[in-house]
């Protein structure tokens, strides 16, 4: 495992499975995007450009069976390159949500508890 990738028992909050649009813009970028599993507190950007980690970024994505979108802005934490995707699992990268309004909160808390979490092979 690389330095700039995340241990699994170092996430805080359960992770979700969900297949979201995705849409990111920061000070370089704006791309649409899809992610695959998200929690309260973040989120993993499906891509093969990986952000440098530090970045900030504004991310705007809609929960199933909800009309207005969630709009966040997070922090790039980590990467999976091309290279060490595993099992699978598509490159891109892990953002923490860094500020994100109390009700969008809410409504992702609800979300998350809602489902089953996801357990990622080592």
């Amino acid at each position: 495992m690389q330095n700039d990738e995340v241990k699994i028992d170092r996430r805080r909050q359960p992770r979700v499975a969900v297949r979201l649009g995705v849409t990111l813009s920061s000070e370089s970028n704006f791309f649409v995007g899809f992610t695959n599993n998200i929690s309260e507190g973040g989120l993993f950007v499906a891509t093969h450009d990986l952000l440098p980690i530090g970045e900030q970024v504004h991310l705007q994505f809609q929960l199933p069976e909800e009309e207005e979108p969630i709009s966040v802005d997070a922090e790039v934490r980590w990467h999976r390159p091309i290279a060490s995707a595993r099992h699978g699992a598509p490159p891109g990268f892990g953002a923490q949500f860094i500020d994100i309004d109390d009700g969008d909160h809410s409504r992702l808390q609800e979300f998350v508890s809602s489902r089953e979490p996801i357990f990622f092979p080592d």
